[in-house]
């Protein structure tokens, strides 16, 4: 690829999967094709995720082959299928078993141990198994034609080759005996099968429907998501004139107005009025936030009891809420690896199948017991049937899709299902302090100077630090404004990362900062030592100012512990992780803020590469990385750790860094995610041996001769049943350890 072309994402709706030979079967195809750099197939969801080259005509491209493969493809669009799907396949179901039960009642005559049981005369007509068999197997059957035809003019075998072929070796030799004993004037109810290839078709059917059923609530998290925009707004326009238009019609920077019980349309901020927000969605309070001017709104919190206007920032795919629907959907639509490692088992598996149902019913029929067709035939019937790989297709996507859709529903969001996969190995837990194990939201608590003029520095350091987004900054802009000082525009600021400050102000060189700030700047620390260690004992941070190259004083600041830290510690410590905080501040103060959250190894005074650097360290040594952060000097940890875990009041580049975010600030959803992640792993690999269980098991008594064709589809679809109902147990699941 050319180094300056672009790449683009998109996903595409897919009908006529069935099982994961044909999700396997596309990834290979269409991953070879020219410009396209990945691709991953979710069976679940129907859907594919691609990274392609940004070429136009691509997507129709792609399009067109998996048309050619026997699919059908088009762009995914928003909304769901899925309700009218579980509908449809319910009422097939539904009228395939009414079909099926008289032959299954008729059924009981080919048993010694059931032949008493009474059976109405009709039932045990060859001509009216016929009748009702036929239907069955060409109408509500005809999906499965339609796709095993498809496959086949594409050079592959997928689970409706399986099925077709094993229906209709039953039903045409049933056919062929019942026009046999029309012909003769008999009628021997043990001659025919007709309830083997009904019996199929029905519990494949209710495979399908179970499926579906799951998938349809895993996708009821999305769907609510998306309802929480409103789809009219009332809008501001010149002379405070409201006016009422719909959501597609605002543009960034329109002022809405937010009556109480509105919902917020979008991202934005408080332009004028005071009210209580219930942003519970995203950041799991139940306690309403407080808004006042200029304060952030989210796009689908509630406005509790004030009138207020807003000034629109973002829109659609980009707001809070649109974010969360992407990142739902790409989780859900990805793969983790060992969901790539049984589709690679899949894609040969239906192939295999088909060779050792001929190699049955030619070992039986030359073999074994020659001249018996009709037992051998069957026989292999049984093999094709209790072959059919639909559960190891669904043991890992379905695990996923509902572990995930629960991890929203608790307010955690995976990127991609292989972050699913990644976090349950994780060893080290690495924690930034500030906003992560504390509530980031500082205030002043001393004010130290040589000359006892506090005020006067005060004012000078709140104008050096005006305009800086840290939470430090912000602390003593806030306290000079809170003692009613003139906070003045310096002339000049430079933030240095992990350090400090440097500006000017009143014509006067500003210095704040860290004690290795001062030291770089070759200030002399002496005169306030003592008193900074006693602050800094007592767990507040201290930084360190200076005045046209002269120590000027010292600031103190605490960060108070968040209430639910100590015990999100000891729960990660229950789950064998090591924990560890990682921070910017000084020693005694990181020292002091861990022994109150119950840490014990502390790395302090680091600057963002030293985090980075520590995650390297830690990796060579065959550990396996967490990081945990809100600001954006963590973001070069957090994309170099194996997981990153960004907390829901971090800053945006954070999030972007991360692999999981946390929509609230309680730092439990770490170990949530964890322990979220190790109940989904186990999960699957339940799902993978209930999967394998029945084959290893069913196979040999197939090839035998003991199981029934009809027994062997019961089953494959229990198989397929078991693993959905085991997927579904996490839908339920508690994430507490």
């Amino acid at each position: 690829m050319n180094e300056n072309s672009t790449l683009q994402k998109i996903s595409l709706e897919i009908e006529g999967m069935t099982c994961a030979a044909c999700s396997a079967r596309i990834e290979k195809v269409i991953g070879k094709m020219a410009g396209v750099h990945e691709i991953a197939v979710n069976l679940p969801l129907g859907r594919a995720a691609l990274v392609l080259d940004s070429d136009s005509a691509l997507r129709g491209r792609i399009i067109e082959r998996i048309e050619q493969l026997g699919y059908s493809a088009r762009k995914f669009e928003e909304g769901s299928k899925s309700q009218k799907t579980v509908v449809g396949l319910g009422a097939k179901l539904l009228i395939s078993a009414l079909l099926t039960l008289p032959l299954l009642w008729a059924m009981v005559r080919h048993y010694t141990m059931t032949s008493g049981i009474w059976i109405p005369d009709l039932f045990l007509q060859p001509w009216f198994q016929w009748a009702l068999a036929t239907p069955v197997q060409f109408v509500i059957g005809a999906p499965f034609y339609f796709n095993a035809w498809k496959a086949l003019k594409s050079n592959s075998a997928n689970m409706d080759v399986l099925v077709v072929l094993s229906t209709t070796c039953a039903y045409l030799y049933s056919h062929y005996m019942t026009m046999h004993m029309l012909h003769s004037g008999g009628a021997d109810p043990h001659a025919v099968y007709f309830e083997t290839s009904a019996m199929i078709i029905t519990v494949v059917l209710l495979g399908k429907w179970l499926e579906a059923s799951a998938k349809e609530r895993s996708m009821k998290t999305i769907h609510q998501l998306r309802k929480l925009s409103p789809q009219t707004v009332t809008i501001i326009r010149s002379e405070n004139h409201p006016e009422t238009i719909t959501l597609n019609n605002v543009k960034i920077g329109d002022t809405l107005l937010i009556l109480p019980g509105e919902v917020v349309p979008a991202d934005g901020r408080v332009m004028s009025g005071r009210s209580a927000v219930d942003e519970s969605f995203v950041t799991g309070e139940s306690v309403p936030a407080e808004k006042r001017q200029y304060d952030r709104l989210i796009g689908g919190s509630v406005n509790m009891d004030g009138l207020i206007t807003m000034q629109v920032t973002t829109l659609g795919p980009n707001t809070a809420l649109g974010k969360m629907i992407h990142l739902m959907e790409e989780a859900q639509g990805s793969k983790a690896e060992i969901g790539r490692y049984v589709d690679r088992i899949a894609a040969v598996f239906v192939p295999s199948v088909l060779v050792l149902a001929l190699l049955t019913m030619c070992i039986w029929s030359f073999w074994l017991n020659p001249g018996d067709f009709k037992g051998a035939l069957f026989k292999a019937i049984a093999v094709l049937v209790i072959a059919c790989p639909c559960a190891l297709g669904l043991a890992t996507p379905t695990s996923i899709l509902v572990g995930t859709s629960r991890a929203m529903e608790s307010g955690i969001l995976f990127k991609e299902g292989k972050y699913v996969e990644q976090l349950q190995q994780i060893d080290v837990v690495l924690l930034d302090k500030t906003g992560t194990l504390t509530h980031g939201t500082p205030r002043v608590t001393d004010i130290i100077t040589a000359s006892g003029q506090e005020q006067r520095l005060l004012r000078l350091l709140a104008a050096a630090e005006k305009g800086t987004e840290h939470p430090y900054a912000k602390a003593i802009v806030k306290e000079a404004i809170r003692r009613g000082l003139h906070v003045k525009d310096s002339v000049s600021s430079q933030a240095l990362a992990g350090l400090g400050v440097a500006a000017q102000v009143d014509e006067h060189d500003i210095l704040i900062g860290s004690k290795a700030f001062m030291k770089q700047s070759e200030i002399s620390l002496e005169r306030f030592a003592q008193v900074a260690e006693q602050l800094e004992l007592e767990g507040k941070t201290v930084l360190f100012a200076a005045l046209d190259g002269a120590p000027a004083g010292i600031i103190a600041l605490m960060d108070t512990l968040k209430s639910s830290t100590p015990q999100a510690i000891r729960r990660l410590k229950k789950l064998s992780t090591e924990v560890v905080m990682v921070t910017g501040d000084q020693r005694r103060t990181a020292n002091a803020i861990a022994e109150k959250a119950g840490i014990t190894a502390v790395y302090a005074e680091m600057l963002p590469q030293d985090k980075v650097h520590l995650v390297r360290t830690l990796q060579r040594k065959g550990k396996r990385v967490a990081m945990v952060g809100d600001g954006v000097n963590d973001a070069p940890a957090l994309a170099a750790a194996d997981i990153g875990i960004a907390v829901g009041t971090g800053a945006e580049i954070a999030k972007e860094a991360a692999d999981v975010n946390l929509l609230h600030s309680d730092l439990g959803g770490v170990a949530d995610a964890i322990v979220m992640s190790r109940k989904t792993m186990r999960n699957i690999r339940q799902n993978l041996i209930f999967a394998l269980m029945y084959n290893v098991l069913a196979i040999p008594l197939a090839f035998m001769g003991y199981m029934q064709p009809w027994v062997a589809g019961t089953a494959m679809a229990l198989s397929s049943v078991s693993v959905v109902a085991n997927a579904c147990r996490l839908q339920s699941a508690s994430w507490r350890n």
